[in-house]
């Protein structure tokens, strides 16, 4: 009898520990963060003298700043015409942005904008990209130009993985990945597994016989935090 008792409580015990990781891992999958849910609030298509996207980063009132590419925005040495940029935003909202303020992060293909709006938006949390290594799995969303299979901008949203990093990288550019991601997608949010904010897309390597994207780079968040924090205060406040 007391064997029977003694099985029967190490049973229990084993059912309640059990009912416990379940229920721990149940709670994990709710509360864990979306990445996909994240990207489509935070992601904005960028049209202009060119096209692209970009990402919210902050906010503060109706002031919201934008994340995306230099090249998305630039027209080398022309001037912008003015109200030649336009943000839309997830709920297909068009909001002007001022050429006047407009500011590249030093050498880096980044640049940052500002539109104004009564309308609330999403902004992304920043991660940590010193933290990636190889293999680590990468979310990239943005606004796909129209193709023969797209016939408007389309939004998408990407999965892949980081192949590796490069060292001594140009305008930035030191995280590759394997997403085939699209013209229209630069300057759009690369997020890890949490969806924090980890790198902006903006270039991809192609096959020269096919045709094909091989890989596609994207410039670390952490380089962009280093870029922002050596700017004179002055100078930020004028963009």
């Amino acid at each position: 009898m007391r064997q029977n008792n003694f099985t029967t409580q190490v049973v229990n015990t084993i059912t309640i520990a059990a009912a416990g990781v379940f229920t721990s891992y149940v709670l994990w999958l709710i509360l864990m963060p979306n990445p996909s849910s994240i990207a489509k609030t935070i992601t904005v298509r960028i049209d202009g003298a060119n096209t692209g996207s970009g990402v919210i980063i902050e906010h503060q009132g109706d002031r919201y700043v934008v994340l995306s590419n230099w090249h998305v925005v630039s027209t080398g040495d022309k001037p912008l015409p003015p109200n030649s940029l336009k943000i839309e935003t997830v709920d297909r909202r068009k909001h002007l942005i001022s050429t006047k303020k407009i500011l590249r992060l030093g050498k880096l293909d980044l640049a940052m904008l500002e539109f104004r709006s009564r309308y609330r938006y999403a902004t992304v949390s920043i991660g940590n990209s010193d933290k990636l290594s190889e293999g680590s799995q990468l979310y990239v969303s943005g606004w796909a130009d129209p193709s023969p299979q797209l016939p408007t901008r389309t939004y998408q949203y990407l999965v892949g993985n980081l192949s590796g990093k490069i060292d001594h990288p140009q305008a930035g550019y030191a995280l590759v990945y394997t997403v085939n991601a699209l013209p229209g997608m630069s300057g759009g949010p690369v997020l890890d597994s949490r969806g924090n904010l980890v790198a902006i897309n903006g270039r991809a390597t192609l096959d020269l016989r096919t045709g094909n994207v091989n890989f596609v780079l994207g410039i670390d968040i952490n380089r962009y935090l280093r870029a922002r924090g050596n700017l004179p205060s002055q100078k930020w406040h004028k963009y």
